[in-house]
């Protein structure tokens, strides 16, 4: 018993400990509420959530008609909960079996800590019914947005291509990104404190993108890129570039290369195939340079077209250098008669006649050693030095279009300033942007209305002369029944890797447009390291023609002559005529007709929100594999484009002898169908 206002030690030691354990705990209290709570409430999350990103579909890529040429289907991807999956080993074998997955990586996946590892993605029909029939517990679909390109390698490199994981890599796809897109949504399933019982789930469904529409035409791209082909294997070339635009515009019709790509299956090409030539690789123009020395001389009135200047027989002596002409040796030659004749020592003489840095001047007016602004990445700007790093070469060396590297995109584009009156357009192919509302957003290049680079006089007595190139100078085989075709070729020896002129190698080309008084097209063909001839008349130009004649026909521009030409190729009209009974969208009041060619062209497809609606049902539909057997690769392959199934090639001959799947088996757009083509009828 204690005495009266004495507390016994017991008691202050009870009293001190439990305030002790109070102040533990709520500073305990403190780190798990405060300083602990978000790495707590992540951990938290991981044990009860699993959440599943899900791939906006991205918005389609039309023509300037409204021909779908790149667009999203749905399809099924597997993934696995690790922790739901009893013995992952098993489950590993029996998955990698029919999904045709590394059983390693697969295993290590399987056997994470995580919640949730992606076994595979973007699977065909027949492989999930294949993985449903295992029925291994902890494996779930989910569906996902897969890019599909329905007419394969074509305007492969306009369009360039999307990733796995839906983001775009190269060409359009890369360059608006932004906009087609959309906005990602997820999945979100929550369990029980082990991880077990589904509790419930949650979702946002993705947000498609815009789509795009471009100003290449499916039909002028095909003919370009069929003609670019034959011309390539014919003359068994490394490579080529073709090139078609509006000059009025700037708007790019069709752009194709060779080596190509098909953009459904991008990584089995190598880089090379890969690559956007026209605007990513240089070349020295050779003479289809003159047209800027002529130009410059012309517009600084030191020469008129009709002035008359020697050529020295053949050689001119610039410092201890010889230069020559490639073919004739001139005496007395016109302005006009350089330029048609394609005179070396004419040209340098025209180009010395200008101090260096004025020469330089115009070479930059005409858009070279700059990027020309398209829509499109990867574009480089080319070579070109200043004057202060010219040798004493450099002056008569550019004139002839040496010392200088420039892009097919560069060259078509000075080409057709000439066409369109002096003025410089910049090159574009993005027309507008369409939301799901219909709302049309239309990028501000393509109402840019260029600059001047040439007087109209000036622009005038070029073209004169270009045609005169045509008629009876060096690209005699560029010309045209009917029509009066403007321009010039080019041959330039090409470099080694020790900087000097490679023996045997070199660049053919042919610039031009037609009608040359009132162009409607402007036309490029480059063709690198052909066998069998490499000057740009015996090469290019001939190309040039077979690409001009059927793109005019096809926009209705008649003949100068008024004569009718229209039925004179058989093979043209073939196919156009196979063009014209796809099931595409009817041409608007806007795209080009008859007798308007040379009108600017609005590019909206007529009933988007249709074509919209018909592409999302397409993709969840299935149908049956019909029996291609006995029919040509070009029939085979537009019954499939109809259809979305992607087209897969192997053997040799003109009809298809077997296929996988097999007539009869079910598929969805997206799938890839093998075709084995062989020489006869079976």
């Amino acid at each position: 018993m204690w005495q009266r206002g004495s507390v016994p030690a017991r008691v202050t030691t009870l009293v001190i400990s439990l305030g002790c354990a109070l102040a533990a705990i709520q500073l305990r209290l403190v780190q798990i509420q405060i300083l602990r709570s978000p790495g707590l409430k992540v951990a938290a999350r991981s044990q009860q959530e699993t959440v599943v990103t899900l791939d906006p579909k991205r918005g389609p890529i039309y023509d300037r008609n409204g021909r779908e040429l790149a667009l999203s289907v749905d399809v099924d991807s597997v993934y696995a909960d690790p922790s739901e999956i009893t013995d992952p080993t098993l489950a590993a074998r029996k998955l990698s079996a029919v999904l045709g997955v590394r059983f390693e990586d697969l295993r290590g996946r399987l056997k994470s800590n995580r919640r949730f590892a992606w076994v595979e993605r973007k699977i065909t029909p027949a492989q999930r019914k294949a993985v449903e029939k295992q029925r291994i517990k902890g494996v779930y679909f989910v569906r996902e947005s897969k890019r599909f390109y329905p007419k394969g390698a074509l305007a492969s490199h306009v369009l360039g291509y999307a990733g796995v994981d839906n983001q775009g890599l190269d060409g359009i796809e890369y360059s608006q990104e932004a906009e087609v897109r959309g906005k990602a949504g997820y999945l979100i399933a929550l369990r029980d404190g082990r991880g077990h019982r589904a509790l419930g789930k949650s979702e946002r469904l993705p947000t498609s993108g815009k789509a795009v529409v471009l100003s290449v035409d499916e039909v002028i791209q095909h003919l370009t890129e069929r003609e670019l082909e034959n011309t390539v294997l014919e003359h068994q070339a490394r490579g080529g570039t073709a090139i078609v635009m509006r000059p009025d515009t700037g708007e790019i019709l069709a752009l194709a290369n060779r080596p190509t790509f098909d953009p459904n299956a991008y990584a089995d090409y190598p880089e090379a195939a890969r690559q956007n030539r026209a605007i990513g690789t240089i070349y020295e123009p050779g003479s289809t340079f003159k047209i800027v020395t002529a130009g410059a001389a012309l517009e600084e009135k030191k020469v008129s077209p009709s002035t008359v200047i020697y050529c020295e027989h053949g050689s001119i002596q610039i410092g201890r250098f010889t230069i020559k002409e490639d073919r004739l040796p001139f005496d007395y030659l016109s302005v006009a008669e350089i330029v048609e004749k394609s005179s070396n020592v004419g040209s340098i003489k025209l180009a010395t006649m200008m101090p260096a840095s004025v020469f330089y001047k115009h070479i930059t007016d005409f858009g070279f050693g700059q990027t020309t602004g398209i829509d499109l990445p990867g574009e480089v700007k080319g070579i070109l030095r200043p004057p202060a790093q010219w040798s004493g070469l450099s002056h008569a060396s550019l004139a002839i279009g040496q010392e200088v590297g420039v892009t097919p995109l560069q060259s078509i584009s000075a080409m057709a300033a000439v066409a369109h009156d002096g003025i410089l357009r910049r090159p574009w192919v993005v027309a507008g942007l369409v939301g799901e509302d219909g709302s049309l957003t239309r990028p501000a290049r393509s109402a840019d209305p260029g600059r001047r680079i040439l007087s109209s006089s000036t622009a005038s007595a070029l073209t004169a002369i270009l045609e005169k190139v045509v008629t009876a100078g060096t690209g005699k085989a560029a010309a045209i029944p009917g029509y009066t075709v403007a321009g010039k070729t080019g041959t330039a020896q090409k470099i080694d890797e020790s900087g000097r002129y490679a023996r045997g190698r070199y660049v053919a080309s042919f610039a031009g447009f037609v009608p040359s008084r009132n162009p409607a097209l402007a036309i490029i063909v480059v063709v690198d390291e052909p066998h069998g001839g490499f000057h740009g008349g015996e090469i290019a130009a001939p190309a040039f023609a077979r690409i001009a004649l059927p793109a005019l026909q096809y926009l209705g521009v008649m003949p100068e002559d008024g004569g009718v030409v229209l039925n004179r190729n058989t093979e043209i009209q073939a196919a156009l005529k196979g063009f014209e009974s796809m099931r595409t969208l009817p041409r608007g009041p806007f795209t080009a007709r008859p007798g308007t060619a040379e009108q600017p062209a609005h590019f909206v497809p007529l009933a988007l929100n249709e074509v919209r609606q018909r592409s999302a049902r397409q993709s969840e539909e299935t149908a049956e594999m019909p029996d291609l057997s006995g029919r040509s690769l070009r029939e085979a392959n537009f019954v499939m484009a109809q259809m979305g199934l992607i087209c897969k090639i192997g053997g040799q001959g003109p009809v298809v002898g077997n296929q996988d799947p097999p007539p009869g088996a079910e598929v969805t757009a997206g799938s890839a169908c093998q075709l084995v083509l062989v020489e006869e009828r079976q």
